[in-house]
């Protein structure tokens, strides 16, 4: 079945994204972001794909928009963090599309605690019947909305995405159903003292996303078993990746 929706984790690989700061890495966070939403529109029963599931996947402009266009999507959310300057989410759309999923956007960001600077679409500048970005421009018939979270370098934002990406995560999946007219629930309620997954911990699963947002773990099949030990090639990517962000100046 070709998936209702596409979503598209900015950057990765060799590009960290330029909405980085001393919290987080641009390309981790949207990967986290993405994912999460992944799960949830699989909980809703709602035909999705995703155009990368790793922090070592680099996506050229091309490549990112095939996968895009080519996959009988409807719609499709890049998700990005910002910088240079500013407060508050900001989500853009195509030209010639409507305004009516970023504002359901905006409205479930600002309902999860973030601002919003702005709605808006941008013109080429030697040509006002294109597109400014690529995302908009390449991505055919699918309509891709690009939502910015809010300013890696504001603190007041930078502190709001690492400590509730999830919330602003779900307000997105929220918004999406309403726009499509299907049906949400929201996401089962944990049990006092455990976390996602029924009776694990909390502090488990903050380890457990913590190696994911890291880009330490990359496959999603070790969420669903927390308490198998990892193969030694499993161990030793771990270690491998840790010890290539260790090296890694900044």
């Amino acid at each position: 079945m070709a998936p209702i929706l596409i979503l598209d984790p900015g950057h990765g690989g060799v590009d960290p994204g330029g909405g980085t700061n001393k919290l987080f890495v641009e390309k981790e966070m949207t990967l986290a972001i993405s994912l999460y939403q992944y799960r949830r529109f699989q909980e809703l029963q709602i035909p999705v794909a995703i155009t990368r599931t790793d922090n070592d996947t680099t996506l050229s402009s091309e490549a990112r928009t095939a996968l895009v266009r080519n996959s009988g999507a409807r719609c499709c959310i890049s998700n990005h963090i910002n910088a240079g300057g500013g407060r508050g989410s900001e989500v853009i759309y195509s030209i010639h599309a409507s305004a009516a999923l970023p504002r359901l956007i905006k409205d479930e960001l600002e309902a999860a605690g973030m601002p919003n600077r702005r709605i808006f679409t941008r013109t080429l500048p030697n040509n006002p019947n294109l597109d400014y970005y690529y995302m908009h421009r390449e991505t055919g018939s699918v309509e891709t909305v690009i939502v910015e979270y809010g300013f890696a370098d504001n603190p007041l934002d930078a502190e709001k995405i690492q400590l509730d990406w999830r919330e602003l995560a779900e307000a997105v999946v929220r918004a999406f159903c309403e726009y499509a007219q299907l049906a949400y629930r929201p996401p089962a309620p944990s049990a006092p003292g455990s976390g996602e997954n029924g009776d694990m911990p909390e502090w488990k699963r903050d380890a457990i996303d913590w190696m994911y947002e890291q880009g330490l773990l990359t496959t999603e099949d070790w969420r669903r078993q927390p308490d198998q030990p990892l193969p030694l090639w499993a161990e030793a990517v771990v270690l491998k990746r840790l010890y290539e962000k260790l090296r890694t100046p900044g």
